[in-house]
């Protein structure tokens, strides 16, 4: 089997469509450096940033599904907007609610001035509550971080957009956000064990933001692209 080697029309898709994901690696890591973050900080803006995506993908998604030309044609807009409805308050307090419940876990191990000792806990079943915490404890502090953020997750806005336009409608996207949540699970862990450990700070940036911002999703379908001209 002949290897092909990568050509600049194999490569150009790639350099295009990633470098918005290596601008936000860099704000990331710069933001960081010159604020002189701390572990704590990482740790609570990725939760603003979970929250915040969470609740943009949502509104993409909804946005999607209203402009739909289809669905204006077999649904009264009056069941649409009721439908989005539903869909924004039955989000609003299970998505909330999972954050509020993580807001406690990191109040115990990264305590935050500010923020009650119970992280968010009094606002579980109360999304108005969660954000009238978050804008006046965390986003003054950490919502430049949203910016690199809504960078890296531009392609999940587009596709909530897109796919809501489709025939499963935005309940089709609303999973989607759960997987920052995932992510969160995963990342308490990891920031338990470089606290405990004494990892410098800086070098947990660096890891943590090359794991969120780097272009991975594209690198997996260079990889595709390339297997396939190998095939051929």
């Amino acid at each position: 089997m002949s290897q092909i080697s990568p050509t600049p029309e194999t490569e150009k898709p790639f350099a295009r469509r990633a470098w918005p994901d290596f601008v936000a690696l860099g704000i990331g890591l710069a933001v960081a450096y010159g604020l002189r973050w701390e572990t704590r900080d990482l740790v609570w803006s990725l939760w603003l940033c979970s929250l915040s995506v969470g609740f943009a993908t949502l509104f993409a998604g909804i946005a999607g599904m209203l402009r739909s030309e289809g669905r204006m044609a077999v649904m009264p807009r009056g069941a649409l907007l009721g439908g989005s409805l539903f869909y924004v308050v039955f989000f609003s307090v299970h998505f909330g609610a999972f954050h509020a419940g993580h807001s406690v876990f990191l109040q115990q191990f990264f305590p935050l001035e500010g923020v009650p000792e119970d992280g968010f806990g009094e606002a579980f079943m109360n999304p108005v509550l969660l954000w009238a915490h978050a804008i006046r404890d965390l986003m003054p502090a950490y919502g430049v971080f949203l910016i690199p953020a809504l960078i890296s997750e531009r392609e999940q806005l587009r596709d909530a957009f897109g796919s809501a336009r489709g025939p499963r409608g935005v309940g089709g996207i609303m999973f989607r956000p759960y997987a920052n949540v995932i992510r969160m699970h995963l990342l308490i862990f990891f920031f338990a064990f470089a606290e405990a450990i004494s990892l410098d700070s800086f070098l947990v940036y660096a890891v943590v933001y090359t794991v969120y911002f780097f272009p991975w999703r594209y690198l997996k379908n260079l990889r595709r692209q390339t297997d396939g001209m190998d095939r051929d």
